[in-house]
């Protein structure tokens, strides 16, 4: 190719250059948010519980889409060592939906003391304080623990 026509194309390939992956870019977020505005406009419980198990450990972010699951009009349920599991979680009724409060996102609560608390769940339901005490691993639920529990 000639000097003359690789130049001209060179411009051409500069000037595509200046907006060409912006728009590539741009249609790509176009659809992120699609679908996300989908599933917030059709799926509202799920996409918040999702959203906030992504951010369990931002107490700021939490506290913001806390915000918004009330602006929805979605009920927020605290945590209960009988329903919860790790991640929030939508919960529905007949009447109105809600979210349950996951014990992942509980200060002071950590990984193996809830792998504790599901699993001594999972052989048998609690039936109260006693039997949840009685069973758990204290190894792995200690005072503090209890105590962030019992605060949450």
């Amino acid at each position: 190719m000639d000097y003359d026509k690789a130049s001209d194309l060179f411009k051409l390939i500069e000037k595509f250059a200046g907006y060409g992956f912006n728009k590539s870019h741009s249609a790509a977020y176009a659809m992120v948010t699609f679908q996300t505005s989908y599933l917030k406009a059709y799926y509202p419980s799920e996409f918040m519980s999702a959203l906030l198990t992504s951010e369990a450990d931002n107490t700021d972010k939490i506290v913001k889409y806390v915000d918004e699951v009330k602006r929805l009009g979605i009920d927020l349920l605290p945590p209960s060592i009988t329903h919860s599991i790790v991640s929030f979680s939508p919960s529905h009724n007949k009447d109105h939906d809600a979210i349950l409060f996951g014990l992942g996102a509980i200060k002071g609560v950590g990984t193996k003391a809830i792998e504790s608390i599901l699993e001594a769940r999972d052989e048998k339901p609690f039936e109260n304080l006693s039997d949840f005490i009685s069973r758990i691993d204290t190894s792995k639920v200690n005072k503090r623990v209890l105590e962030a529990l019992i605060k949450s």
